[in-house]
């Protein structure tokens, strides 16, 4: 007997109440137990999710094939969904990765990518178009550089923010050369 008939002649009964949450219950139940729920048409995609996304070319190291072990909570520094924000811990042999949401105007993502080795940091801007990441990083921040080296007189480390939506630019000491703050497109310089 389907649940929604169920609902109609439990409602009618003196045991109504219990066994009509019984009923209510008993479908999530059963897809848990081994069928998967539906897809939501739309559905919105998790940190982890972006990760294991992200490009060879744009992260190299680790491989598409260990991220998902680097999705352990050992290694996880940080996982924000609410405020979109992830940080992976590095060791000597592989980056600390940051990412970090950024909602467009049109509802739909930027993913900024962070990845700060023992020598430099590189930094991408990631737009999601229809399941792909897209390098856009040119086109959203102004004055966009990476730093391969710290020791470089040019270089640009971008780190991410957990709350808001303004990126701090520093130098290779450390030192701050400005921010960039969201604008639902792009970024903007700011002092």
């Amino acid at each position: 007997m389907p649940c929604s008939t169920r609902l109609t002649w439990l409602a009618s009964s003196a045991a109504g109440g219990a066994l009509l949450l019984w009923c209510g219950l008993w479908l999530p139940l059963q897809i848990s137990a081994g069928q998967k729920a539906p897809p939501k048409s739309g559905a919105r995609r998790s940190l982890a999710d972006y990760f294991l996304a992200i490009p060879e070319n744009y992260l190299p190291n680790p491989s598409r094939a260990r991220r998902r072990a680097l999705l352990r909570p050992e290694h996880i520094a940080v996982r924000d969904e609410r405020n979109g924000y992830m940080q992976i811990a590095g060791d000597g042999a592989r980056p600390t990765v940051t990412i970090a949401k950024f909602r467009k105007a049109d509802g739909t993502f930027l993913v900024a990518l962070t990845a700060d080795y023992e020598m430099g940091s590189v930094c991408y801007a990631l737009d999601d178009r229809s399941g792909q990441l897209t390098d856009v990083s040119r086109s959203v921040i102004p004055d966009y550089a990476n730093c391969p080296d710290f020791e470089s007189s040019d270089c640009h480390v971008y780190e991410l923010p957990r709350y808001g939506t303004t990126i701090a630019v520093k130098d290779g000491q450390g030192q701050r050369r400005y921010t960039l703050r969201w604008r639902g497109e792009r970024f903007e310089r700011a002092p």
